[in-house]
């Protein structure tokens, strides 16, 4: 009887320490796999960019479609729970990673995500200007294909992501 006690106990105290390090690894999983996601956005929008004109959205703009894949619910694993793209704010705000700063730059990219369990990211990238359709809702999903349209607005290159 003592031996099934103590075995339960330790059990318990074993779940006690691995669960909230299985979330945690999760939520670090995720927002890794978005990181990466919005890397290869942004790669694909820039060799788009580099590689054509702009022309108007009607008049048939160089398009690019690029397959990335976003974290779904599983085992050590938290799903995407927003993720948005757009222009840069004017106020000075938190950002991680590559382009940091770029808040004031008119050709800048804001990308925003949160992972569920875990914190809002952004991420601010200069030089290149994206941003979603006008009239679609951008949604992504565990495998997204999105397509990227390099088109001139007001004067401007912009990559729209659909």
């Amino acid at each position: 009887m003592v031996r099934v006690a103590f075995t339960v106990a330790l059990l318990v105290a074993v779940a006690g320490v691995a669960v909230p390090a299985v979330e945690y690894a999760g939520v670090q999983r995720g927002d890794a796999a978005v990181r990466d996601a919005v890397e290869r956005i942004v790669a694909e929008a820039r060799a788009l960019a580099a590689a054509n004109g702009a022309l108007p959205p009607d008049a048939g703009p160089a398009r690019r479609s690029v397959a990335v894949a976003f974290p779904t619910e599983g085992f050590a694993s938290a799903p995407l729970e927003r993720f948005a793209v757009g222009r840069p704010s004017r106020t000075s705000e938190s950002t991680d990673g590559p382009g940091d700063g770029a808040s004031d730059h008119p050709d800048g990219t804001r990308f925003a995500w949160r992972v569920a369990g875990g914190t809002e990211h952004a991420v601010v990238v200069d030089g290149i200007s994206i941003r979603p359709h006008p009239a679609e809702r951008l949604r992504v999903g565990e495998e997204t294909r999105l397509v990227l349209e390099l088109v001139a607005v007001d004067g401007r290159a912009a990559v729209r992501i659909r």
